[in-house]
């Protein structure tokens, strides 16, 4: 082999945490099928080792955690078979304190409830001046492009955010403050403040507020230990957060190193028990960890897959720049280098460079990094999922993706100022789009939020105008709303992100009308009834994804309407021309609430025509 190959960079993570090789010691916990009394364990064992104590962990099904502690080292294998002697199915036995990479025994979820929210308040869409200052850039094109007219403000959802320090935080409305482990919550860092500032938002003290991605989700801090030598914290705070409701889940404290069979357990009942069984998504950060192999002289910067942030279950995220791509910094003297992990797990890229201060009156800057980042990102996510509840996790993380902004991955690689051309490798994109700074790209919670509420949008996002789909989803209202519903279109733009087939189909009829827009005196040449006969079949298509039985008849009226339409000429010259009056939906130049103008050929002179772009909309006399 000749040369280094485009994907190569000095891949050498930071070897973390581990160590649990089931050796015998004193701090177990142990998984078991059903819950088990803490009393009979006690007594089982007190006659063998002498002293222990025995306390739950989590009891909710299917999970059931107990920790065991004594001062005498245990053999995992004795304590199984007094275990199993005693009536107990258990799952596996694993160190309270050193991970692993083992994965826990599957988590039978089938018979399982989907959680829901218990006694966590969701929260009313409110209105608030939201000022365009500098540092507030995150919100705007180039950070995560949050338009509040196709976003909103995140209302009805929750955000769980997993730390070890609680300072600020009266600056912020709280549901509430879960003490996960340990004996008081810490106040001595702003950490959590600081993320759940640029996710949701902060009171300022003049009595003012500080808006952020999704200022109207409703937040609550779970806290686990500072500098804790153990690997039980991390995933009880994971599980709690879901068992209370949580949509999204972010954990942007230190957890390198932490992988383990209860993290594994925790991030599947996460996914596939969370959000109603939707799936609660849980965000962390690429981090950044200097090293070098042996034999270099360059910082790898690399993201191991043995770290919480690699399990495909978490969404990881890197942070971006002001200019848009990776985030770059300059040292004091004066080289730039990079501020963070690359790694073949990396999700997307979201704000991490200096974002405004959230306490303060005045807009200032505080430095973000991937913290940041994965905040502003869990943002996002709350935003989408406030549009269309019902994304499952697989859906919200393919729309996610395939709405992001792709960035350039040899932006500044030959930047004379570099402290290190290596620290920008790699400087292109697998076929797939990933490269290992930027995974699939930037957030863009705009063409997200589109995507997510109307299957017109989604295909006019995915045809690469995002633009088009907001002046869509503004003038849909008045226009497309009496053909079908907002329950409907959720649901079928569902249905459009996971069928490529039907995708095609409604991108096909997207980019006919676009075509006609741009020249109307295309319109003359086309068939009558083309236009209505694609959308027929997309709804054919539709209707063979099994749909819900309260759209079912929704479905099969709009097809009905559609059949008895093209049975009659007039009739169907008069539909396409509504149709068609969505044309200036693709002007650049069209006003945000379109009234698109056009004239219509009688029945016996053909296919419709436009007057032109600024004709006033008139139908012929035998509509």
């Amino acid at each position: 082999m000749t040369g280094r190959p485009k994907w190569d960079f000095d891949y050498t993570p930071i070897r973390n945490g581990g160590g649990d090789d089931g050796r015998p010691e004193g701090d177990l916990i142990v998984a078991t099928v059903d819950d088990i009394d803490p009393g009979t364990i006690a007594e089982l064992l007190s006659s063998v080792v002498g002293d222990v104590d025995v306390t739950p962990v989590f009891s909710s099904h299917p999970i059931f955690w107990t920790r065991i502690r004594s001062s005498v080292a245990l053999d995992r294998g004795k304590l199984k078979r007094s275990l199993t002697g005693a009536g107990a199915v258990v799952r596996y036995i694993t160190s309270a304190r050193r991970g692993n990479q083992s994965p826990a025994p599957r988590l039978v979820t089938t018979m399982s409830r989907p959680r829901r929210p218990s006694n966590w308040t969701a929260r009313c869409p409110t209105v608030r001046a939201e000022p365009n200052t500098p540092w507030r850039w995150f919100l705007r094109a180039e950070g995560v492009n949050v338009d509040r007219s196709c976003c909103g403000t995140g209302a009805g959802t929750r955000l769980a955010v997993i730390d070890n320090d609680g300072k600020a935080l009266e600056s912020i409305d709280l549901d509430a403050e879960v003490l996960v482990s340990g004996e008081t919550i810490p106040r001595a860092g702003a950490h959590a403040a600081l993320l759940l500032g640029w996710a949701v938002g902060a009171k300022l003290a003049d009595g003012g507020d500080f808006r952020g991605v999704a200022p109207d989700a409703s937040p609550r801090l779970y806290c686990i230990p500072k500098g804790s030598d153990e690997v039980f914290s991390l995933p009880l705070a994971i599980v709690r957060a879901v068992e209370d409701g949580a949509d999204v889940v972010i954990c942007a404290t230190y957890v390198e190193g932490q992988m383990s069979a209860l993290l594994d357990d925790a991030l599947e009942f996460a996914t596939t028990l969370g959000r109603a069984g939707a799936g609660t998504a849980v965000v962390m950060p690429t981090g950044r960890e200097l090293s070098s192999p042996a034999d270099s002289i360059h910082s790898s910067l690399s993201l191991g897959m043995a770290e919480p942030a690699s399990d495909p279950r978490v969404l990881c995220i890197g942070p971006s720049a002001r200019d848009g791509g990776w985030f770059l910094w300059r040292d004091r003297h004066g080289k730039i280098r990079p501020f963070a992990n690359r790694g073949p797990a990396i999700r997307w890229l979201a704000p991490g460079d200096d974002l405004a201060f959230p306490f303060a009156k005045d807009d200032r800057p505080a430095h973000a990094e991937s913290s940041g980042a994965a905040a502003v990102a869990a943002g996002v996510l709350l935003l989408v999922l406030s549009r269309n509840p019902a994304l499952t996790l697989p859906e919200l993380d393919k729309l996610l993706t395939d709405t992001v902004v792709q960035l350039e991955p040899g932006q500044r690689g030959s930047d004379p100022e570099l402290g290190d051309s290596a620290d920008l490798l790699p400087l292109s994109c697998d076929p797939d789009r990933h490269n290992a700074k930027h995974g699939y790209g930037r957030l863009n919670a705009t063409a997200a939020c589109l995507a997510a509420v109307d299957p017109i949008c989604s295909a006019l996002v995915r045809i690469g105008d995002v633009n088009m789909a907001k002046r869509y989803y503004l003038a849909r209202s008045g226009i497309a709303s009496e053909t079908y519903g907002e329950v409907f279109a959720k649901w079928s733009a569902r249905i459009v992100s996971s069928d490529a087939t039907l995708r095609h189909a409604i991108c096909s009829v997207s980019r006919a009308v676009r075509l006609i827009s741009w020249d109307p005196a295309r319109a003359k040449n086309q068939v009558p009834g083309s236009l209505l006969r694609g959308l027929g079949v997309a709804l054919r298509l539709l209707s063979r994804t099994q749909p819900p039985r309260e759209l079912l008849e929704e479905l099969e009226r709009i097809e009905q309407r559609i059949l008895a339409t093209l049975a009659d000429e007039r009739s169907t010259l008069a539909a396409e021309t509504k149709l068609l009056a969505l044309a200036s939906v693709f002007q650049e130049d069209a006003d945000p609430l379109p009234r698109p103008k056009m004239t219509m050929r009688t029945a016996e002179e053909g296919a419709p025509r436009f007057s032109g772009r600024s004709g006033q909309r008139v139908f012929s006399p035998n509509e």
